[in-house]
C-alpha cells in the first residue's frame, strides 16, 4: 500500500469533500446563531477584548450565519474558505490565546487554549477547502465556479 496515493478517488472523494464542507458549514450557522441564546454576555466578552462590541457581535452573528450557509450549500466555496481561514486566525488570536497564567495549571486558560488551537485547525480545514474546492452537490458546480 502506497500511503502518498489517495484512498477515497474519483465520485466518492467528491462526496466526501461536500460531506465535510457541510458539516463545517453547520458548525458555523449554530455559532452564529448560538451568539443570540446570550446576547448580553457574548457583547460583554468582545467588547473586553475589542472595541464597538455592540457591532462585532453583530457582525459576527452575520459572518457566522451567512458563511455557514454559503458553505453548507456551497456557493462561493473557495472564497468563504479563504476568508474563513483567515477570520478563524484572527479570532484564536484576539479571543482566546491566553499567555498567562499558565494554561497547565488554570483552567479556564485551558479551554481558551483549546478554543485557540481549535480556531487553528478550522483554519487549516478551510485553507483545504480553499485548495480542493467544494465537492459533490454544490452550487459551485452549477456555475462552473469549482
Amino acid at each position: 500500500m502506497n500511503l502518498s496515493q489517495p484512498i477515497v478517488t474519483g465520485e466518492n472523494a467528491q462526496r466526501l469533500m461536500a460531506v465535510a464542507r457541510m458539516v463545517m458549514g453547520i458548525a458555523f450557522l449554530w455559532y452564529g446563531l448560538s451568539k443570540l441564546f446570550f446576547i448580553k454576555g457574548t457583547i460583554a466578552f468582545v467588547s473586553a477584548k475589542l472595541p464597538m462590541g455592540e457591532f462585532v457581535f453583530w457582525l459576527a452573528v452575520v459572518i457566522e450565519t451567512g458563511g455557514g450557509l454559503l458553505l453548507l450549500i456551497g456557493y462561493s466555496t473557495r472564497w468563504v474558505a479563504a476568508f474563513y481561514a483567515f477570520y478563524c486566525t484572527f479570532t484564536g488570536f484576539v479571543f482566546h490565546l491566553v499567555l498567562t497564567p499558565s494554561p497547565l495549571v488554570a483552567f479556564p486558560s485551558r479551554i481558551q487554549m483549546d478554543h485557540f488551537f481549535a480556531n487553528l485547525a478550522l483554519a487549516a480545514g478551510f485553507l483545504f477547502v480553499m485548495a480542493v474546492g467544494p465537492g459533490a452537490w454544490a452550487v459551485d458546480n452549477g456555475r462552473g465556479k469549482a
